[in-house]
């Protein structure tokens, strides 16, 4: 398995410092930056587009991890998300916004290592399940994901195929829901592994 790309978006600089010791003892998690705000947070997914994103609930400013993740799906940068929470209070939230795990600060090293052995076993699985899955795909979905896994941009794709950027999206939900990834990020990662 490749070297997962983490980051630890927490306003609290000693629960990231924290977190990203504690994460040291993975290899397969490569901590990449921690940051403070959120803002800058979204901001470095939606450039950089992290494997994996351990979130605070809580950030500044009342700002919720939540309204991150709304930001996220909003530009179809979902990485996987792991919220990280001093309160139990928010689990119901976190499965309707389809997390994959949520952490109770302290961090207790044997549950954090209980949530990365079956996030890795769910990134084999999904592997699996997508390299089949691309098969479903029509022609079209095929020429879009084609063009996202080489990079270009929504607009970008809709000049070069002569289609509307609300088509484009159309085909992109469209290849999330008949693959089951979880995001395009999902779909770069099995197209890296199906290619190496």
């Amino acid at each position: 398995m490749n070297t997962l790309r983490t980051i630890i978006i927490d306003d609290e600089k000693y629960a990231c410092e924290r977190l990203k010791r504690l994460l040291a003892s993975f290899p397969q998690i490569q901590v990449v930056d921690c940051l403070t705000n959120s803002r800058q947070g979204i901001e470095y997914i939606n450039k950089q587009k992290p494997d994996l994103v351990f979130l605070d609930v809580e950030l500044e400013k009342n700002v919720s991890a939540f309204d991150v993740i709304k930001q996220l799906n909003e530009n179809f940068q979902r990485s996987h998300i792991i919220l990280v929470t001093a309160y139990p209070n928010y689990s119901i939230k976190a499965i309707k916004n389809k997390v994959f795990d949520y952490i109770l600060k302290p961090i207790d090293i044997d549950e954090l290592k209980d949530t990365m052995n079956r996030f890795i076993e769910h990134l084999s699985l999904k592997t699996s399940k997508l390299i089949h899955e691309f098969s479903v795909l029509s022609k079209r979905e095929s020429e879009i994901l084609k063009l996202v896994l080489e990079g270009n941009s929504s607009n970008q794709i809709a000049d070069i195929l002569f289609i509307s950027v609300n088509t484009v999206h159309t085909h992109r939900r469209n290849i999330l829901k008949k693959t089951g990834a979880g995001s395009i990020i999902d779909l770069i990662r099995i197209n890296q592994t199906m290619h190496e």
